[in-house]
């Protein structure tokens, strides 16, 4: 380590943690700021291609989002947008590509709320979305009709203004063009595993498997471990967390963009969708499942520990969870993922009940479980209220902020940095031209 002290320490290096570093090293004067990442390269766990759906989210057919959500979602989606259009075109491209998209509703229910839900307010909100029949499905995506039962209604909400997007390639990106800021002060330390933070006066002292530092201020971008290190330090005491960890299947490229599904009544977890990928165009992505986890990684198991601290074995975290789980949607979604999670009957059942429901065509030896893909979202709970908290979590102490950002967390993370540059600023004393931000990324239409 070149120094010892900072004024910042960043603990991430996924997409949160990266962008706030790219806004507060271009429109802030604040120097000698320390990004710390665990892992050898940044984005290695949820903000890596291999672990999301690499959907640059709007709001328009994420049918879970009221219109305030939406209207917020499509503001934050558009501030990327200027960040990746500025870009040189060689890399641009490699990390980002337009597609269309669609909301598909399969039975009558789901085809009566999609007509519904394109009120006049949406239709303002995206006049590029509109309503398609089964008819007008089969032209843009004949798979989702070849092979359906002709009794069988389905509808779709559509628009060709969708996005591909590697957040992993975007995070080394908000890197890069941090480091060529003409200012100095930038230190950036991968393999570095933040064990424990304490408050000693006025500065924070993190321990790391590389030794000890300390800053005026830190951000947690850490994901799951955001609320494990808010714990340590005090905050967040009635908050618990569910981990739930999401899986995909591989397919031959059936599908020409994304293709959302209906979401059910009051469940928490994305609903299965099809998307192609941007890095393996011969290939389609189904899912994610949502499987419950006792860790905060998927698939490291060093983490169930950690895990155990977050959640609590308090009494009003355990009848928490009883809540929540007596809710019937989320008891009878959270019962299916287990069953799509079992050797052999899991991909049979996942094609059956998922799958198909996208691509009616689809046999089972089209499908292969992809090993390497997925991640985990914390569900953050509020023990008190006994309930879910839907969307981005973010805590807020005394010169400490902890992030923690289930979708559409990497789409609004542009406008996360923004909010968080703002106190950054106050806490340090320092200057942040929100102005110049405005001006570059938020269009006044």
């Amino acid at each position: 380590m070149k120094r010892m002290r900072y004024d910042l320490i960043i603990v991430g290096g996924g997409i949160t943690g990266t962008a706030l570093l790219y806004t507060l090293r271009n429109y802030s004067n604040i120097g000698n700021i320390l990004l710390v990442e665990k892992y050898s390269n940044l984005s290695e766990l949820n903000s890596n291609s291999k672990s999301n759906s690499q959907t640059l989210h709007f709001g328009d057919i994420e049918s879970n989002y009221s219109i305030e959500k939406a209207k917020e979602t499509k503001k934050a989606s558009n501030m990327l947008l200027r960040y990746i259009e500025r870009l040189p075109e060689d890399e641009r491209k490699s990390l980002i590509e337009k597609c269309q998209k669609m909301l598909l509703g399969v039975g009558e229910e789901e085809v009566a709320f999609l007509k519904k839900r394109l009120s006049k307010e949406m239709q303002e909100l995206f006049p590029k979305l509109k309503y398609l029949s089964k008819e007008e499905i089969a032209e843009v995506e004949p798979n989702v009709v070849k092979g359906r039962k002709n009794q069988e209604p389905i509808g779709a909400l559509y628009s060709d203004e969708g996005y591909m997007v590697d957040f992993g390639k975007l995070s080394t990106s908000f890197v890069k063009h941090s480091e060529d800021s003409d200012k100095g002060g930038l230190e950036l330390l991968l393999d570095t595993e933040v064990k424990a933070v304490k408050k000693s006066g006025e500065e924070f002292v993190l321990d790391t498997n590389k030794g000890t530092v300390s800053s005026k201020a830190v951000v947690f971008a850490a994901g799951a471990y955001s609320l494990y290190f808010a714990k340590m330090l005090g905050y967040g005491k009635n908050l618990s967390t569910l981990s739930v960890g999401g899986s995909f299947y591989y397919t031959p490229n059936v599908l020409r963009g994304k293709v959302y599904r209906v979401e059910k009544g009051s469940v928490p977890f994305a609903a299965v969708h099809g998307d192609p990928d941007l890095n393996f165009p011969d290939r389609t992505r189904f899912g994610p499942t949502a499987t419950v986890s006792p860790l905060l990684e998927k698939g490291n198991f060093n983490t169930l520990l950690d895990y155990i601290k977050t959640a609590g074995l308090s009494g009003e975290a355990i009848l928490s969870l009883k809540t929540i789980l007596s809710d019937k949607d989320i008891r009878q979604v959270m019962g299916k993922n287990v069953v799509y999670g079992m050797p052999v009957i899991g991909k049979y059942e996942f094609l059956q009940k998922e799958a198909r429901k996208i691509i009616p065509s689809l046999e089972y030896r089209d499908l292969k479980f992809a090993e390497e893909a997925g991640g985990i979202r914390p569900q953050v709970i509020d023990t008190v209220k006994r309930k879910i908290l839907m969307g981005e979590l973010k805590i807020t102490g005394d010169k400490v902020i902890f992030n923690m950002t289930p979708s559409p967390g990497a789409t609004a993370c542009l406008q996360t940095a923004l909010e968080d540059s703002i106190d950054i600023a106050k806490f340090l004393g320092k200057d942040f031209d929100e102005k110049r931000f405005r001006q570059d990324f938020i269009s006044e239409d």
